[in-house]
């Protein structure tokens, strides 16, 4: 059975109406801030978590070249990469014509002292928008903020230029607080071998779990507990007690076909024991291997560009990775005589639905590795598309010295990441009141995916009163998340039955994003004044 994906969120609702002066007596100031991702000029991230800085402008004046300066605390944070690549240029310049943004010409250790912009042609701009955003990393823990901050005039002259170098009124900077994590117990990691693998009989397999991550431990805060010991548990399913091997690496030869189990426990002992918290010890969850004789005469292997290779059989051998609406499948049939590629002999593969129905047949040659490949794209067939959502599977067929080998990989078609349902906790509420929601998310993926999750609260009149979301990444067979938020129902809103609308996404829309699946939508109450 799957696991669940359930992404806590505590929403808080809060926007502020600002009110329309009667007349103009002057103009507002140009303001240039630092915003983190939760729309604040204040964030706390947990060390080695990544997260995004916009640099926003409020009130421009008409603006046809800007030059800004950031500066950050370097105990605390660093670019994500290193490079240039870590500044992308928003969306207030080009929303007025074609701009030329080089990017920062040099990175110092600390700084980014002059990231320039201008048009190429249109513009001039004017108003607010995101002038560029910085990708940066939380480094080591300090309770004491790291700062983020727009280079003052007094060193770049020309903050905001206009053609005539018009200086902004103030600036907004920011601050980000990495906390001392909790105490943290070791994690078992297997890098070799690959869950699904398989392996001839005769051949040895290497374990490798030298990428486990040791412990951490709050007394003292962040200290570091190594790992001492890696077991190895090796279930051959023959009857008897599974075989233990220690050490970060080790190795066994395979000696019979089946199906072999292996579990990691490592174990890594507190030096300075006063944290109870603390566990010593991790286990993986156990992968499977499957051991098969080589083959002796003709032989075919029928695969995806998302995995499968191996003879059909208990999951996830036989199995390639799932595939999503009118995604294109590329599949591949290995071809072999007593183990070594015959060139030149026509396959034919039949792609049958999850009703049992060909749907597809196609013929290809193998090339000199013994390979045939095809490629077809799944059906969308428009408001029924939903009904072919399940398992499919594609087989091929060859005739080697007219001998027919046959063999068969199969794959989930549906919606990659999906909602599966939406709770709304603490309804009915008054204004100003907490609103919590859980939202329960899908997958069918063998492999993580990243994506954005976006919650839009409306009131009965239809009006958005608050916007939240969060950047995720759903682990293979769905995973589990525990994220928190702030947010509030504002003194503005219409009484009575409101409308929440969650959507997931790719990525941000106005850089390509798509949704991975259909919006989903819950009900909740907004109550009178008390």
């Amino acid at each position: 059975m799957k696991g669940k994906t359930l992404l806590s969120l505590a929403i808080v609702l809060a926007m502020v109406l600002a009110a329309l002066p009667m007349m103009t007596v002057k103009a507002a100031p140009t303001t240039i801030s630092v915003v983190f991702e939760n729309g604040l000029n204040t964030i706390q991230k947990l060390p080695c978590q990544n997260f995004v800085v916009s640099i926003n402008i409020a009130n421009a004046p008409n603006t046809d070249f800007f030059d800004i300066g950031v500066q950050w605390d370097t105990t605390t944070l660093e670019l994500q990469t290193g490079t240039s690549a870590d500044v992308v240029e928003g969306g207030f310049m080009k929303a007025f014509g074609s701009t030329v943004f080089p990017g920062p010409s040099v990175i110092n250790v600390d700084s980014m002292p002059d990231i320039p912009c201008g048009f190429l042609s249109g513009g001039p701009a004017h108003g607010d928008g995101t002038l560029f955003t910085i990708a940066f990393h939380a480094k080591s823990s300090s309770l004491t903020p790291g700062p983020i901050g727009i280079m003052a005039p007094n060193v770049i002259t020309y903050l905001l230029l206009g053609p005539n170098l018009v200086p902004i009124d103030a600036t907004v900077n920011g601050s980000v607080t990495v906390p001392i994590p909790p105490a943290q117990s070791p994690k078992a990691i297997i890098t070799s071998p690959v869950d699904g693998s398989l392996v001839y009989v005769g051949d040895t397999v290497t374990l490798d779990g030298s990428n486990s991550q040791n412990g951490i431990d709050s007394v003292p805060a962040g200290e570091i507990c190594a790992i001492t010991t890696w077991d190895w548990a090796i279930d051959f399913h023959d009857g008897n007690p599974a075989t233990h091997l220690f050490g970060a690496h080790q190795s066994f030869d395979c000696t019979g076909a089946g199906l072999v189990t292996i579990t990691l426990t490592v174990t890594a002992p507190d030096p300075t024991p006063g944290d109870s918290n603390y566990v010593d010890h991790d286990t993986s969850a156990p992968i499977s291997i499957m051991q098969v004789t080589k083959p002796v005469g003709p032989s075919i292997d029928v695969y995806t560009d998302r995995g499968g290779q191996g003879p059909l059989g208990t999951y996830p051998f036989g199995w390639s990775d799932a595939y999503g609406p009118q995604e294109e499948v590329c599949v591949y049939a290995k071809v072999t005589y007593n183990d070594e590629p015959v060139e030149y002999k026509p396959v034919v593969f039949e792609v049958i639905d999850n009703n049992g129905a060909g749907v597809d047949f196609r013929t290809a040659f193998t090339d000199a590795n013994g390979i045939a490949k095809v490629c077809f794209r799944i059906p969308w067939q428009g408001s029924n598309a939903e009904t072919e959502f399940g398992d499919w599977s594609i087989t091929g067929v060859v005739d080697i010295s007219q001998v027919k080998v046959t063999d068969t990989v199969k794959f989930r078609f549906g919606y990659i990441l999906s909602i599966r349902g939406i709770t709304v906790n603490g309804s009915p509420l008054h204004k100003g009141e907490f609103l919590t929601l859980d939202v329960d998310i899908a997958s069918i993926s063998m492999t993580s995916h990243d994506a954005i999750l976006t919650m839009t609260a409306c009131d009965e009149a239809g009006v958005p009163i608050g916007l939240a979301y969060a950047m995720i990444t759903v682990a293979p067979e769905d995973g589990m998340f525990a994220m928190a938020g702030s947010i509030t129902i504002p003194t503005w809103a219409y009484v009575g039955t409101g409308t929440i609308y969650v959507d997931l996404l790719t990525a941000w829309p106005q850089y390509g994003g798509v949704p991975y699946c259909p919006e989903k939508t819950a009900l909740f109450i907004i109550l009178k004044t008390p």
